[in-house]
């Protein structure tokens, strides 16, 4: 039985059994073992009432570290059930793959990070599923390039929980002030996208058929690039510490920003009506970038910045450039080519300001310059995104709270974030958030326009 293809509860504490078993071989002779966990349930009320309606979510996670000598193992499972998926697609495994893009898992398992680490005369060497955190930002960093992201309500995941893990091996060493960071990922891991109909979706909807009968998108599975040397991906990192602590960082492989190529737009009969194909798929570009990080403390304030210039990457122009008919007819329709390539110089700064101890507040602001761009296929030649962020903590950190406001001024658009945490004990916590999003349909935000809500989550962690 293949039990990767288990739809049951059963498929995932199996495979979680194995896991344990698997870990405790070289963790009972370890001089440590240190094992964490959370189990969160979620859900979400749309405000709008066009927007798609999911689920309620239960997911946990597990983190294991045990180390004995120069050796070390490390394991950050997720699993659990997923409200933004109906239901397990007969194409769909438990376990989610590094090499689909389109995954609609529930119940599902996700390796976040396994990896076996060692210490040999101040070279350590890791091997495994890794995630990196070079650059300096928050939400968006430059030169953070490494690992994919999960589109998947990437707009209310925080980074930790959109970033996928990658087969890596990274080699480091410091000498005196100085670190350095080799990685090199020997083959290519896609992002993870929502299907279309899905409220999270980021590529076009068709609206309108040849007739009154039901429409099934079904976006077709890229095809990946092969798994050789030549479509690897590795980086160099150099950072020194110090008052100001500042790093160099080398990248060369496929960027793990989202862009498409058109293909055909298919209009075909089935039983139930109609399945549409959208003639779009992702596209994966090589890039070379180089890049420069900062930060330093200067008394109450703490400064971080950030710049990377970008050569060969892809953009995709406007979409009424797209050419899709008004009304999609029965067969087949051929688009324009869709992507152009750029070089780009992405920069940010960010700063951090504490006045009380319990109050934390965060101002950044970054942009991406399109270089040499057809001024009549893009929005715009520069994308700003200007971002704060208060936290606060009461009643001696029992209620924390949150408001986080985002702003793209090309378009006007705009984005709120508010929250409010209370902390029962250690170990359980329940949090009430609020999200709006405003803008024209081709900003950041104002794609999802129509999914404000108001969210609960309650977390239970040991």
């Amino acid at each position: 039985m293949n039990y990767s293809q288990s739809k049951s509860p059963f498929g995932i504490i199996l495979v979680l059994a194995l896991l344990s078993g698997a870990m405790a071989l070289p963790v009972q002779a370890a001089d440590s073992v240190a094992i964490a966990g959370r189990l969160k349930l979620s859900g979400e009320y749309g405000l709008d009432r066009q927007s798609v309606e999911d689920g309620p979510s239960l997911s946990a996670r597990l983190m294991l570290d045990g180390r004995q000598a120069a050796w070390q193992i490390h394991t950050w499972v997720e699993g659990g059930w997923d409200g933004t998926v109906d239901e397990q697609q007969q194409d769909q495994t438990t376990i989610k793959r590094f090499d689909k893009v389109y995954q609609a898992n529930t119940p599902y398992l996700d390796f976040k990070e396994f990896y076996v680490d060692q210490e040999l005369t101040g070279i350590d060497c890791r091997i495994g599923v890794q995630r990196f955190a070079w650059g300096r930002l928050d939400e968006y960093p430059i030169n953070d390039l490494f690992n994919p992201w999960d589109y998947r309500q990437f707009i209310v995941k925080p980074m930790e929980e959109r970033k996928i893990g990658v087969p890596a091996v990274a080699i480091g060493t410091s000498r005196q002030d100085w670190t350095y960071q080799l990685v090199w990922v020997p083959w290519f891991v896609p992002y993870r996208l929502p299907e279309p109909g899905n409220r999270w979706s980021m590529t076009p909807t068709i609206t309108a058929g040849p007739d009154s009968r039901a429409m099934e998108v079904q976006p077709r599975e890229p095809d990946l690039p092969t798994r050789t040397v030549e479509n690897s991906s590795i980086g160099f990192r150099i950072q020194q510490l110090g008052e100001i602590e500042w790093a160099f960082n080398l990248f060369h492989g496929f960027d793990p920003r989202p862009v498409f190529k058109t293909t055909a737009l298919t209009v075909a009969e089935s039983r139930t009506g109609l399945v549409i194909d959208p003639g779009y798929v992702p596209s994966f570009q090589r890039i070379t970038a180089v890049g420069l990080d900062a930060a330093t403390v200067l008394g109450s304030f703490s400064l971080r910045t950030e710049a990377a210039y970008t050569i060969n990457r892809a953009f995709n122009v406007r979409q009424e450039f797209w050419g899709y008919p008004a009304v999609p007819a029965l067969g087949t329709t051929s688009l324009n080519s869709i992507v152009i390539e750029s070089a780009t110089l992405d920069y940010g700064i960010a700063a951090d300001y504490q006045p009380l101890e319990d109050i934390l507040l965060t101002i950044q602001a970054q942009q991406t310059l399109i270089l040499d761009r057809p001024d009549s296929l893009f929005e715009r030649a520069i994308e700003t995104l200007l971002w704060a962020n208060l936290k606060t903590d009461w009643l001696n950190q029992k209620i924390e709270t949150s408001l986080n406001l985002a702003y793209n001024p090309e378009h006007g658009a705009n984005m709120t974030k508010a929250g409010i945490s209370y902390v029962f004990t250690d170990s359980w916590k329940a949090d009430i958030n609020a999200l709006l999003l405003h803008g024209p349909p081709q900003s950041i935000f104002g794609r999802y326009a129509m999914n404000d809500q108001i969210g609960l989550e309650v977390i239970y962690q040991w």
